[in-house]
């Protein structure tokens, strides 16, 4: 499946006849060419705005002037490097990963400062590399960028369905097959789309790993979780919350154990004293003047 992430193009000139439009827009239809889409922006106003497109881009490259950054005033130099300065730290605040690139002139990249350059996956220098080149090497980053997007499991299921695989396991429906033999099962395709009713699948599946073995894709995305968590271990349930509650009162709980239980607790702890043969306490929580039930003091 091909995901829709532009390639966003920040340049005043972008639609201009100068040399500077005449340069951007060759590049950007190089990286069109290659099969990218490119999302050209000719008002700068504030680069901040630009910077909450980051979950929705593969890579920027912004075009800076030798005039606001060389040949300006002192006050003028400030003043765009306060804003180049707002608007990658913006990105990178959310987004440690995208590709951010400058475009201009070599002797404007002399006035970047290092805590923007250590920020950067590049300056492209205006006229020094044709189009094709620079096109390659912007769409090689935001390639890598988008590959590292997916988190294990994730991606393997996109692979599962772009590969074309026959369901021949649960569920039933067969990849959504069943649904196309009636008109109320056709709406409900149309609706959900083939891509929800391919991916859903059994953990039989053994591309994707097995859920009782925690190998495979399913074990890479465990110790993932358990990774982001700073977690020991961590494993995945299919039940829900309730469930994963039982579990952890199995493991932990043996008959005729004392426990001390929030009267307001869920119905999964009720189901777990009764089955793990527990002896309850309940404490009674506070509850504040509108009635909404709080901690135990």
């Amino acid at each position: 499946m091909r995901f829709r992430f532009p390639i966003v193009i920040i340049d005043e000139d972008f639609r201009s006849e100068n040399t500077s439009g005449l340069g951007i827009r060759a590049l950007a239809d190089a990286i069109v060419k290659e099969g990218f889409e490119v999302l050209g922006v000719t008002n700068y106003g504030d680069l901040s705005q630009f910077a909450q497109q980051q979950s929705r881009a593969s890579a920027f490259i912004l075009s800076i002037d030798d005039e606001e950054f060389g040949a300006g005033s002192k006050g003028e130099v400030d003043s765009a490097l306060k804003a180049l300065r707002a608007f990658v730290s913006e990105i990178r605040f959310k987004n440690a990963d995208i590709p951010i690139y400058l475009y201009g002139e070599t002797r404007t990249s002399q006035h970047i400062p290092n805590d923007i350059l250590r920020e950067l996956h590049g300056f492209i220098h205006m006229f020094e590399e044709t189009p094709e080149f620079l096109a390659r090497h912007v769409i090689r980053e935001a390639k890598s960028y988008l590959d590292s997007l997916a988190p294990p499991f994730f991606k393997a299921l996109l692979d599962y369905a772009d590969d074309g695989s026959y369901s021949w396991h649960c569920p039933g429906h067969s990849g959504g097959v069943a649904f196309l033999k009636s008109p109320v099962g056709q709406m409900y395709h149309q609706f959900y789309g083939e891509n929800m009713l391919r991916a859903d699948v059994c953990n039989a599946v053994e591309e994707l790993g097995q859920l009782p073995d925690h190998n495979g894709a399913i074990g890479a995305s465990e110790r993932n979780a358990a990774r982001i968590f700073n977690a020991d271990h961590c494993f995945f349930v299919t039940n829900g919350t309730s469930t994963s509650n039982k579990m952890v009162w199995h493991h932990t709980v043996a008959p005729d154990d004392v426990v001390v239980v929030d009267r307001n607790c869920h119905k999964s702890i009720l189901h777990s004293i009764i089955m793990c043969g527990a002896i309850p306490v309940f404490m009674t929580p506070t509850r504040n003047h509108y009635g909404i039930i709080g901690p135990i003091p």
